[in-house]
């Protein structure tokens, strides 16, 4: 029974094996030094990485309003703190980053925000990406990047993603991985090929990046993927390999995010609510009709199923404890619902069925 529900649903939907992320409401950036200067810029970077983060846009500073919106950041800081930096050489600069600034948000101001200014979410649970990442030198010819070979581009590489609260997993590039995906054969995108070699890593979907330097020192090339039913390709150029890797790997993930955000309801009495452990079509029924039974529930509408979770939005009159109240009394969920969830109008239960 829970495989003919699997299958009735990949006809609607794509189902992935979302990896949560934490620490989305929280920043750290480099500055020089604890003035109030420096603590007043880093603050102001801190919040445009958490946005960047809640939201999947590495542009969203970018739309209108939201400057004007987040100018008195006062309003969003739950807790600011420093970490000293490892002592500088005599030879450096005296403006070099002496200390690492870790700024807490406000999770209800932020969602304030969002919500006022409609701004896209990009959910905690996201896909997990092998990346499979090649360089075409014209001395030592194509190979397959690695921290040993290219430590400063898979630094760089490993902090965007840091940043963007992004899953991902490099290949081990191992024997295994040689002789299922060949150098060659990733470089000239033989996709099926790498589809096989990347399901050893258990993960959601592949990434291929691809560069080489010209010969005025430009860096151009292409970043493709597959995730899911979904595919994406873009072509890149930087004055630099760092430049390069900053552009492509924004660009990257602004693009598979997009396909996985959704705008909160301005409506605060529509809801989302997630039942897991659904595992069979039986479940999926019960659920619906403990649901539609509510008095207080208005209208329900199933959103999506992954694995065996299934998302409803509902329309309700009344709050949100009332409906949390009124399911908890059925008997057959349990409230795993968080505070912040809850804020936002995300609710979650687990089906418990003897």
């Amino acid at each position: 029974m829970k495989r003919t529900l699997i299958l009735f649903f990949t006809l609607f939907c794509t189902t992935l094996l979302a990896e949560p992320v934490s620490g989305l409401y929280n920043g750290r950036v480099l500055v020089a030094d604890q003035t109030a200067q420096s603590r007043s810029k880093g603050v102001d970077q801190a919040l445009e990485q958490v946005l960047i983060k809640l939201t999947g846009n590495s542009k969203i500073m970018q739309l209108p309003g939201i400057q004007k919106a987040v100018s008195n950041t006062n309003n969003f800081i739950a807790s600011v703190g420093y970490t000293k930096l490892p002592a500088r050489s005599p030879d450096e600069l005296s403006d070099q980053p002496g200390f690492s600034l870790q700024v807490s948000f406000s999770a209800q101001a932020i969602d304030q925000l969002i919500r006022w200014a409609q701004l896209p979410i990009l959910p905690a649970g996201r896909p997990k990406l092998v990346f499979w990442i090649v360089r075409d030198d014209a001395e030592t010819g194509r190979q397959f990047v690695t921290e040993q070979a290219f430590p400063d581009f898979t630094q760089s590489f490993q902090q965007i993603m840091q940043d963007r609260a992004m899953p991902y997993k490099l290949p081990a590039l191992d024997l295994e991985d040689q002789l299922s995906l060949s150098v060659n054969e990733a470089w000239t995108l033989r996709e099926q090929t790498i589809e096989v070699a990347s399901q050893r890593y258990g993960v959601d979907g592949w990434v291929l990046l691809r560069f080489f330097t010209t010969t005025s020192g430009q860096v151009r090339g292409s970043w493709t993927y597959k995730l899911g039913d979904q595919r994406g390709f873009d072509d890149v150029r930087g004055e630099n390999a760092e430049v390069f890797v900053v552009l492509a790997v924004n660009e990257l993930v602004d693009s598979i995010s997009s396909q996985l955000t959704y705008v909160p309801q301005a409506d605060t009495s529509k809801l989302v609510v997630q039942i897991n452990q659904v595992d069979s079509f039986a479940d999926y029924q019960a659920v619906l009709a403990q649901l539609q039974g509510l008095k207080l529930v208005r209208s329900s509408n199933v959103s999506a199923v992954e694995g065996d979770r299934l998302f409803v939005t509902v329309d309700i009159d009344g709050g949100v404890d009332l409906l949390i109240s009124a399911l908890e009394r059925s008997g057959s969920l349990v409230n795993q619902t968080s505070e912040m969830a809850r804020f936002s109008g995300n609710l979650e239960f687990d089906w418990m069925v003897e």
